[in-house]
């Protein structure tokens, strides 16, 4: 058995001594709970993921993150990163660590040129968006745009021009990393093209990113908006028929995306509806006859117009200031309108058991996964043609957080039934697993009950000599960390 590596320690008075001397030359924030602006750097968008760290760093510059992060090392200092803070897990947060908050690092620079964008660690994804829709240029983004680049990215990474244009890592040309030892390094195809590859799906273990260049392309506007059906059981047959329809036809070039979202009505009345989230990449006479099928049902309320790529990261509601929690679930076409039913139901009985919950959500992402599927870059190992779905508890009271997350469970373990269902063979996890061995099911949702061999799947053995070789202590542990080999000293 391979000796296990030295627990990882909280900061202590002299270690913040220290840190404040190394960094004294520098215009880096070094915070404590007592000092203002510490309370903003451990705020996360779950207040359930929120950790007190023992000392945070808000840097400028990669070299600033260097001199940070080479201390840690060297300390067995336990160590987080914190970009847009989305991660319910926690992972993005520390009980008594080091904490490296990026959020003054959020500039985007453009290079016509190319067409690329230089992003740095801390930006949202709305500071992507709007940089690049200025000369009417868009990359692979997240479909909420207050997240933060690094995390989605460094997981994957879906969004609304996955359909043509694959994952976020698909699209990265590059990236400077502060590896363990402090060492600021550029990865791409033709440096550290090893550690490239482990970057694109696995990243959180190897250090902190802090810039990717990512690849842009001409984008105009695009047809999109929302559409609000009452769950009668008429809608629900004639929406899953929609649904399943949806990829039947014109497969390829455009990229269309729909996300249905299971949730509660707005209003504050209690009532259950649905809820189509969709956008279309192109004029809108296309759009329209593409989202035909639904429109013909009659929503009650639609927002269906032509407008700004950015609008179309902004649709998907989000709550901020609440706990919660994101577990992942996958599912395959053709949905049966008995299954989704059935998750209705449970999610009734849910909201009547947990009156707190009322912001609570199921979301069924759906678009063309062809593009995606065929693509091999990288170590994610998680591409296929299943479809994403997000179920998120929503709550305020710490009380109900076991409740809230059990429920969020039980739920991702109907989708499992389900696939049974469509005649594919599961394990003991939540789901199929790929052509690579992993488990298909998306990282960054947050996955509470798979192990890292699970989402990592046959690239796990590559990905053990790599962290051997960058991280050997282990400094970034917080999300589905990976094991150094012990016996390869990463050669």
């Amino acid at each position: 058995m391979a000796p296990s590596l030295p627990e990882k320690r909280k900061v202590l008075p002299n270690d913040i001594t220290e840190l404040r001397r190394l960094l004294s030359s520098t215009n880096a924030d070094v915070l404590t709970p007592t000092d203002s602006g510490y309370d903003a750097t451990v705020e996360r968008w779950s207040r359930a993921a929120e950790k007190p760290s023992g000392v945070s760093i808000a840097p400028t510059s990669a070299e600033q993150i260097a001199i940070a992060i080479r201390y840690a090392t060297e300390q067995n200092l336990e160590v987080a990163v914190k970009g847009g803070g989305h991660s319910t897990a926690g992972a993005s947060s520390t009980d008594g660590g080091l904490l490296i908050d990026l959020g003054r690092m959020r500039n985007v620079l453009v290079d016509l040129s190319k067409q690329r964008l230089h992003v740095q660690g801390g930006c949202l994804w709305s500071d992507v968006d709007n940089a690049a829709w200025e000369h009417r240029l868009a990359t692979v983004g997240g479909t909420v745009d207050d997240t933060g680049v690094g995390g989605l990215t460094l997981g994957g990474g879906y969004g609304m021009l996955s359909g043509q244009r694959g994952l976020v890592i698909d699209n990265v040309v590059s990236a400077t990393v502060v590896l363990a030892s402090g060492e600021i390094v550029t990865a791409s195809e033709d440096e550290n093209a090893d550690l490239f590859w482990a970057l694109l799906g696995a990243g959180q273990n190897f250090g902190v990113t802090t810039e990717f260049v990512l690849q842009a392309y001409q984008q105009s506007e695009v047809y999109k908006g929302t559409m609000v059906f009452l769950p009668t059981p008429e809608n629900i047959t004639k929406l899953v028929a929609a649904v399943n329809h949806l990829y039947h036809v014109a497969k390829g070039g455009r990229s269309k995306k729909c996300m249905s979202l299971l949730a509660k009505a707005p209003d504050g009345s209690g009532n259950t509806v649905l809820v189509f989230i969709a956008s279309y990449d192109g004029p809108e006479a296309e759009g329209k006859a593409v989202f035909q099928h639904f429109t013909d049902i009659g929503p009650c309320m639609s927002t269906m117009c032509s407008g700004p790529y950015p609008e179309v990261n902004k649709m998907i509601p989000v709550s901020t200031g609440l706990r919660s929690s994101i577990k992942g679930a996958a599912y395959v076409l053709p949905i049966r309108d008995t299954f989704f039913t059935e998750m209705m139901g449970k999610f009734e009985v849910f909201h009547g058991q947990c009156g707190d919950a009322g912001a609570s959500l199921i979301a069924w992402e759906l678009f063309d996964p062809t593009v995606l599927a065929s693509s091999e870059k990288g170590c994610f190992a998680n591409r296929g043609y299943h479809m994403n779905t997000v179920i998120m508890p929503v709550w305020t009271q710490a009380t109900n957080d076991m409740q809230c997350r059990e429920w969020a469970r039980e739920m991702s373990f109907m989708f499992k039934h389900e696939l049974e269902t469509h005649g594919l063979r599961t394990g003991e996890g939540a789901s199929v697993r790929g052509k690579k061995g992993a488990t298909l099911l998306y990282g960054n949702y947050d996955q509470n009950d798979e192990q890292s061999r699970d989402i990592f799947g046959d690239n796990y053995p590559r990905l053990q000599k790599l962290k051997a070789r960058y991280d050997p202590s282990n400094v970034f542990n917080k999300l589905f960390a990976i094991t150094p080999d012990p016996v390869s000293n990463g050669q």
